[in-house]
């Protein structure tokens, strides 16, 4: 028993020392466990972090894919502009050449029959994004719709996703079919791609989705397939909806001719640049020659924000009829004038378009080729006048007529009495093509006070019957246009499109609304210049000061002795302007009693 209680005791003791070790070491413990999740906690925090860093290393990197590929579309385009004529296609498809082939029409359409090893997502759905991922990228790529222009939007889509596509010149039925033996590389066979095999960017994976799933919103409103037709333009148009009208043409091209309205970014490398001016808070209606560059362009537009739609058919050209603006018979306006107008005034030469008198009877007599046009009435003309000469009676349409019977391809004379009415005229002539000089001071004031002059005049008509130019038609039109308008200055203040010394006079005496411009030197018109007037001085590079003169009132011109002011406001009246010259100019001695000084009318410094 003693054994036993002694064995117990120590038990006990034992028991006792174990849990009272026990419940010290409980704040030990919590401090070592604070201590071991410390590094743990930090090591995860850690790991997080990183995560979310390269997770936002990806995004960046992701994050501007899709407006960095469209810019590098524009900015890197080939010479083929992202299309392949027709029959260089069915040559490659007839050599069975490694390529994969779309086709975007409709189910229907292609099991009717396609072109051989075609693939077939449907226009109009989510199928072109939707098909991508099976796709391969290391082979070229060709579309083909049925114009042309759905493809152009679907070429640049696709190559945006970074494929070698092109799309195929004026699609199925204006292009493909119209190639002799196209029916050889036709198939009712099916193919179909199942397999994931290409990877596509994320972001722009998503934009392609949205961009095509954006038909079905469009589907039923004008811009369906954000396209809009010839006939919806033309009534968009003549009710003054608020769009902007962008042509891709070429430069040279709008200028011969473009829609009412439009504004010009030529197609090409480079256009790009240009994305940036265009509205994102209206619609943007772009046409280029038969839909598939304006295709390729509305895609870049609209996944850039742009509310972008293409013209159906274009400006329309012959192999696309009846698609097309022109093929529908609707109005373009041309640039040519406008355009003729500038060059007129940026590539003066140092003649100024004016030939001194007595270097003229000289050239006269020694029977130089040239073409010489006498613009004084008939009964003056037929009195006498400089041998060879050709009448064209100022104050009708006789000049705007006589221009397709005088050949280009020599220099051509002007004159008239004083010079100012020539001066009108040759620039007139000059835009029209010719190569035309006024004859300084005319015939009363100039030719006639050539010592021996007499010699080079004859009474002998000269009159030339035969066409033998052709003419721009709008500037024909304007021409015409400027010289009927004479007789409605008949009868009024500004006949001839000039005005009288005494009318201006009066005209400021009673306080008149009008602009008065001096186009005499800087030099000249510091040491004096008619009360009020405002100097843009004669030469090259005065045409960039016209914008900045008055449409809503008359524009009075005036020069030395008023030849210049003739050609200045030929020019301004066909740019819209309601310009007149001041008769005789400011005046000089050789041309007394004409001019403002030499009516004794004060200046000013």
């Amino acid at each position: 028993m003693k054994n036993y209680s002694k064995l117990l005791s120590i038990i006990l003791v034992l028991v006792l020392s174990i849990s009272m070790s026990a419940c010290g070491s409980e704040p030990a413990q919590e401090t070592s466990m604070d201590v071991s999740t410390e590094p743990a906690a930090e090591s995860q925090t850690t790991e997080s972090s990183e995560s979310e860093d390269t997770d936002q290393v990806e995004e960046e990197a992701s994050t501007g894919a899709l407006e960095e590929s469209i810019m590098a579309y524009f900015e890197n385009m080939p010479d083929h502009i992202y299309k392949i004529k027709q029959d260089a296609f069915i040559e490659l498809v007839k050599s069975g050449e490694d390529m994969t082939v779309l086709d975007i029409r409709s189910v229907s359409d292609y099991a009717e029959g396609h072109v051989q090893g075609a693939i077939n997502a449907p226009w109009g759905t989510t199928a072109i994004s939707d098909v991508l991922s099976k796709l391969p990228q290391d082979k070229p790529l060709y579309v083909y719709c049925y114009s042309g222009q759905t493809a152009g939007q679907a070429v640049h889509t696709i190559n945006v996703a970074g494929f070698d596509a092109r799309s195929v010149n004026l699609g199925f039925n204006f292009g493909i079919s119209k190639v002799d033996g196209y029916e050889e590389v036709l198939s009712t066979e099916a193919v179909t791609v199942t397999e994931d095999i290409t990877d596509i960017n994320p972001e722009i994976a998503q934009a392609l989705h949205t961009y095509y799933a954006g038909l079905a919103d469009v589907k039923d409103t004008k811009f369906k397939n954000y396209k809009v037709s010839e006939d919806n333009l033309k009534a968009m148009l003549d009710a003054d909806e608020d769009f902007y009208l962008l042509s891709i043409r070429s430069e040279k091209d709008f200028a011969n001719g473009h829609i009412e309205g439009a504004q010009n970014l030529p197609w090409g490398a480079g256009m790009q640049e240009g994305f940036d001016q265009l509205p994102t808070d209206k619609p943007v209606v772009v046409y280029c020659y038969s839909g598939q560059t304006a295709g390729q362009t509305v895609a870049a537009l609209r996944l850039l924000g742009v509310d972008a739609v293409s013209l159906n058919g274009g400006m329309g050209v012959g192999a696309n009829a009846p698609l097309g603006w022109t093929n529908k018979g609707y109005e373009t306006v041309s640039n040519v004038l406008e355009n003729e107008i500038l060059a007129y005034f940026a590539n003066m030469p140092d003649h100024i378009y004016k030939i001194n008198q007595g270097e003229f009877i000289e050239m006269v007599e020694a029977g130089e080729d040239m073409t010489v046009l006498d613009i004084r009435s008939a009964s003056d003309y037929e009195k006498g006048h400089v041998k060879g000469a050709v009448n064209a009676p100022w104050g009708t349409t006789a000049i705007s007529d006589i221009l397709v019977k005088l050949p280009q391809d020599k220099p051509l004379f002007v004159y008239c009495y004083s010079g100012q009415t020539a001066g009108q005229a040759v620039h007139t002539l000059n835009i029209a093509g010719f190569n035309a000089r006024s004859v300084n001071l005319g015939f009363n004031f100039g030719i006639s006070k050539v010592e021996g002059y007499e010699s080079a005049i004859t009474t002998d008509a000269n009159v030339p019957s035969e066409v033998v130019t052709e003419i721009d038609s709008s500037i024909q039109s304007a021409l015409h246009d400027y010289y009927a308008g004479l007789a409605e200055v008949k009868d009024s203040k500004f006949k001839n499109y000039k005005v009288s010394e005494d009318n201006l006079n009066e005209m400021m005496q009673s306080d008149e609304d009008f602009y008065l411009l001096s186009i005499r030197s800087e030099k000249d018109f510091k040491s004096g210049h008619i009360e009020g007037a405002s100097n843009l001085p004669w030469g090259a590079g005065m045409e960039n000061g016209f914008d900045s003169l008055p449409k809503d009132k008359p524009v009075v011109v005036y020069c030395y002795s008023g030849q210049t002011a003739g050609q200045t406001v030929a020019a301004l009246r066909l740019l819209g302007v309601d310009a007149v010259s001041l008769n005789g100019g400011m005046g000089v001695g050789a041309n007394a009693p004409l001019g403002w000084t030499n009516k004794d009318f004060t200046v000013v410094q």
